[in-house]
């Protein structure tokens, strides 16, 4: 059993002996209404009294008035028995509203809450794999529930949180109206670590029906205080002599001046208006338990003198105030240097036939093309690179080097463990982590700082079914279905077909064996337009289907046909060429660079002028990835620091191979690109790219 745990045990022992007491009190029944009848100790005053009975000081007047002048020695109260109560729950348990967004799936909404999908189903009945954009999903409150118990004195208190992670959050669905303020004094936290513990919102326009999170730094700080008295206690007659040193040393007040409390403020509230520590406040109002507006609140002069004219002022502005506070966390300035620390596995103790690490020096060779073109136009830039030699433990030596910590940008290699390790480091010493490699890596969910550039399949998958039907709703849509494939149907066609049915489009299968011949095509001749869609993503399709397709198109030759296809396709393009144009072909995929693109073709030429050597013809191209890479993030630092996300996300869709689109997955994560395109052969010998 831990210190923690035994602590607790004692407090809880504490306050059943005080309900105890309670309970045992004489009663008196006046006028229909039960209540306890108490005597007064000596020293007692209104705020222990309260506490044993969690009644404020305003009740105990309202039913004793010849109290009203203070407290004397065995003086009888009359305390209600159903006012009485044994705790206040702080957080509530109530679940909360999420608003469903394109791409999100039930297992990655769980995720984002700490919940499992089952506890979503469980409050959801009826929904199962299948949820739409913009519907609303009940929550299960999981890491939010917080009982307070305080029978005692204010130092002694059972504090009891449910947590899911490294910090307990409740999260709250703001409302229409709501302001930052307003949630804070809500649930007695800062406008500073809401806001902290939320980078994606607008302090000052709050989005109705977006989820924050709000950090149970209280009640932390409860259990810190208990677990901070265990330390130095051994038993309960040490945490009493702790308890009683306590109530000592707040009678050792400093000079202060009075505030009269508004309606719906708290110590927490007050504290962080006048921008002094919590402690200082309650404990020179030790004989006041809950703020109530009219109440006189004694503030701190030392600290009081400097923040009295900052805070009429605030008061008078608190939309400036909530602005100041974020641009105090997100500092937005100029950048002279940059610092980037790039970490691949090079495998620089290996021979030179690693296909891997070649890659990833082509990546970084394209990133050092990015660094100069920048350095060209006057900003000053540092790369460091080290070889992560795709060990956890080299990784972890490159982090406990100092210079990591001056880094602006740092980009991970492939590996989810060490992404992990590094997106962790970045949260800690604010640097930004760019994930280029992974794609099922979920730190991107939790982390700020993370950077993840190639959108993830789910939101692919449905970003793209919506560009289909935009882009062929006037077509017939025809699935193209190997009878003799034993696969599943791929999650983009399952997709699609959801979105078809939700709008209650009509669509046709053709099955075939093996490979597609004009005969499978029979119920669909004479149709006037029509988009082929094959329902297996494989590279081996394209092969099996083109001779078909272009003998259906020479028999209807006044039937406008089209063909849709996958990624996989895009490094056969070129062999295949013809045939994709004449069936004016659109594959979506996450990158592409058109041949004649003239950037291309500059890139290229500097590429073998520096390297002597010519792009390795990859899928995507690696030093076109490491130089689109690099352009963009060393681009949006230099311009508006290394907190530009915050302020400004960078136009990002003028890359040779890959647009940049980020979007933060919810308030607290870090972002995704959502960009991907429509790579469109047209019947014209022309390739165009339409991005999303």
């Amino acid at each position: 059993m831990n210190i923690k745990t035994i602590i607790t045990c004692i407090l809880c022992s504490i306050a059943m002996m005080l309900n105890a007491q309670i309970e045992n009190l004489p009663r008196k029944t006046m006028n229909g209404k039960e209540y306890y009848v108490y005597k007064v100790a000596k020293g007692e005053g209104f705020y222990s009294i309260s506490q044993k009975f969690n009644i404020s000081e305003d009740d105990i007047i309202k039913y004793n008035p010849s109290a009203k002048n203070g407290l004397k020695r065995n003086q009888v109260l009359f305390i209600p028995v159903d006012d009485a109560v044994e705790s206040d729950k702080k957080y509530s348990d109530e679940p909360f509203t999420h608003t469903i967004r394109r791409g999100e799936t039930l297992y990655g909404i769980a995720k984002m809450y700490h919940v499992t999908v089952e506890e979503i189903r469980d409050l959801n009945p009826g929904v199962h794999s299948r949820i739409n954009a913009g519907d609303k999903l009940l929550i299960p409150q999981k890491g939010g529930s917080v009982t307070v118990t305080s029978r005692s004195n204010d130092a002694v208190k059972t504090v009891e949180t449910k947590t899911n992670s490294e910090k307990s959050y409740i999260y709250h669905t703001i409302v229409s109206g709501e302001t930052l303020y307003a949630i804070s004094g809500k649930y007695e936290v800062t406008v500073k670590d809401i806001i902290r513990a939320n980078p994606g919102i607008k302090p000052n326009k709050l989005a109705k029906g977006a989820v924050i999170r709000i950090p149970m730094a209280a009640a932390e700080q409860d259990v810190v205080a208990v677990e901070k008295q265990a330390e130095q206690a051994h038993d309960a007659n040490d945490v009493a002599e702790v308890v009683e040193q306590e109530e000592i040393d707040a009678e050792d007040t400093p000079d202060y001046k009075t505030y009269v409390a508004k309606k719906k403020e708290t110590f927490y509230s007050i504290a962080q208006k006048f921008e002094i520590p919590i402690e200082e406040l309650k404990k020179v109002n030790n004989d006041i338990r809950v703020v109530r507006e009219g109440v006189t609140i004694k503030i701190p002069v030392t600290m009081a003198e400097q923040a009295t004219v900052e805070t009429e002022s605030r008061e008078e502005n608190s939309t400036e105030y909530i602005e100041a506070v974020y641009n105090q966390i997100y500092e937005k300035k100029d950048v002279d240097h940059i610092n980037v620390a790039i970490i691949l596995p090079f495998m620089l103790k290996e021979d030179d036939s690693n296909i891997k690490s070649s890659l990833y020096t082509e990546y970084y060779q394209g990133f050092l093309l990015a660094v100069d073109s920048l350095k060209r136009q006057g900003y000053s830039i540092n790369v460091t690179a080290f070889d992560s030699e795709d060990s956890l433990e080299v990784v972890k030596e490159i982090l406990n080097n100092e210079v990591m910590t001056t880094m602006d940008l740092i980009i991970a290699p492939d590996n989810d463990e060490a992404i992990n390790m590094i997106a962790d480091f970045g949260e800690k010493y604010d640097i930004n982590v760019v994930n280029t490699f992974s794609l099922k890596n979920e730190k991107v969910n939790t982390n700020a700082r993370v950077f993840q550039t190639n959108i993830p399949g789910s939101y692919l998958y449905a970003e793209s079914a919506a560009l289909f039907i935009k882009t062929f709703n006037n077509k017939s849509i025809v699935f193209l279905h190997n009878r003799d494939a034993a696969e599943e149907e791929n999650e983009f066609v399952t997709t699609l077909k959801e979105e078809l049915d939700e709008r209650d489009m009509t669509y046709t299968t053709c099955d075939y064996s093996t490979v597609l011949n004009v005969a499978d095509l029979r119920s669909v001749d004479n149709m006037t337009s029509v988009v082929f869609v094959p329902t297996s993503n494989k590279k081996e399709t394209i092969v099996t289907i083109l001779a078909g397709l272009e003998e259906y198109a020479d028999k209807n030759p006044y039937c406008n046909v089209s063909l849709f296809g996958y990624p996989s396709w895009v490094p056969q393009i070129g062999k295949n060429i013809n045939k994709l144009y004449k069936l004016d072909t659109y594959i979506f995929s996450r990158f592409y660079t058109i041949p004649d693109d003239a950037k291309l073709y500059d890139l290229s030429i500097k590429y073998l002028y520096w390297y002597n050597e010519e792009m390795k013809n990859a899928s995507p191209r690696y030093a076109i990835l490491g130089f689109d890479t690099g352009l963009y993030f060393m681009n949006a630092i230099a311009r508006y620091g290394k907190n530009f996300a915050n302020y400004e996300m960078p136009d990002g869709d003028n890359a040779i191979q890959t647009d940049f689109k980020f979007e933060r997955i919810n308030n607290w994560s870090g972002f995704i690109n959502k960009s991907f395109y429509f790579v469109h052969l047209m019947p014209e010998l022309k390739i165009e790219k339409i991005s999303n």
